[in-house]
């Protein structure tokens, strides 16, 4: 248990990868709270295809039942678990999605979901079979220096153990539209992977819970078109070792976050300018995709003390909450 929950600092990928893109959006989203108001399909879909997955992988790893397994029946359950995240996410139910929605959001829709459901368990069933479920969204926090008032956090998808080495290797579950023609996946979309700071975040997090015993993390890519399938697991493996750079470039974004808050806590809003979290104009168009803080960014040189816009609602991001309760850190708050 740590004793000084005041002073810890918390830090996901979330946070740290946000202020990586652009540190005037990292304050715009986690110093101002302010979100884009309305729905965002692929972290809806994103969301509820975890669900699913969730189900999925008990019912094959923690349920086995004798005699040859019902795809379609685990994916029924499954769809049903994927409904009820989709709900809580604030998307319509499937009964109330009309025409115009269902052109809107393909093919990130629940009865897509369904088909893939059926597919997925089809190819993954074998797979699973030298797997041993250990943990399932299991929170994490590891200290990332000597002072242990620093901690890295985060929740990895499943760990799993294998049958074969009983050694432990994490699984991370993506979707994306992504698609190649004879691919399934675009080369740069498996790319992404190694070297990823999300990635490599959570083999840092797998080799300090399982000193000498991970063998690495699989990230298990579904991929959601219109008209074609594709499941793919993806090893990522790197030795504690090799993980030294990731952990000195995180420290050192860190450094940099907390010293632009010591900076934000010397201005106010009567300076022509802000003097902290600088702007990175190569940020403002990414994917193909304007920034939803550029219309903040043009208006205010200083945005310190402006009023929220009206096309965006305070949202505090928490880790914490996010995440889930830790042990030991359950009472924290965040400090960062």
């Amino acid at each position: 248990m740590v004793e000084d929950l005041e002073e810890m600092i918390l830090y996901d990928n979330t946070r740290i990868s946000s202020y990586r893109g652009c540190p005037r959006e990292f304050y715009f989203r986690h110093v101002r709270h302010w979100r884009p108001e309305g729905l965002q399909w692929p972290l809806v879909f994103g969301a509820a295809w975890h669900a699913a997955m969730d189900y999925v992988w008990r019912k094959l790893l923690l349920k086995k039942e004798k005699g040859p397994i019902d795809h379609e029946l685990i994916a029924r359950g499954a769809f049903k678990k994927f409904i009820d995240q989709w709900i809580k996410e604030g998307a319509p139910p499937p009964e109330q999605i009309d025409y115009e929605m269902q052109q809107e959001i393909a093919p990130r829709t629940p009865m897509h979901a369904y088909e893939m459901l059926i597919a997925y368990v089809v190819t993954k069933a074998k797979l699973l079979d030298d797997m041993e479920l250990v943990a399932t969204e299991r929170p994490f926090a590891v200290p990332m220096d000597d002072s242990k008032k620093l901690f890295y956090v985060g929740k990895i998808d499943k760990q799993v153990r294998l049958k074969s080495s009983g050694r432990i290797r994490g699984i991370e579950h993506k979707t994306t539209t992504a698609y190649r023609k004879g691919g399934p996946f675009r080369s740069g979309y498996i790319d992404s992977f190694s070297p990823n700071s999300q990635v490599d975040g959570y083999l840092f997090a797998l080799h300090m819970m399982f000193p000498g015993e991970v063998e690495g993390i699989w990230v298990d890519a579904s991929l959601v078109h219109k008209t074609e399938e594709g499941f793919m697991f993806i090893p990522v493996d790197k030795q504690m070792g090799m993980l030294d750079a990731w952990l000195w470039e995180t420290r050192d974004w860190i450094d940099r976050i907390e010293d632009d808050k010591q900076r934000l806590a010397s201005t106010d809003a009567t300076d022509p300018y802000m003097t902290a979290f600088p702007k990175n104009t190569q940020h403002c168009w990414n994917y193909n995709r304007q920034c939803p803080y550029s219309y903040c960014c043009k208006a205010w040189p200083n945005p310190i003390g402006k009023q929220i816009p009206a096309n965006m609602v305070e949202d505090r991001w928490d880790p914490l909450a996010e995440i889930g309760p830790i042990e030991g850190l359950t009472d924290a708050s965040d400090s960062s």
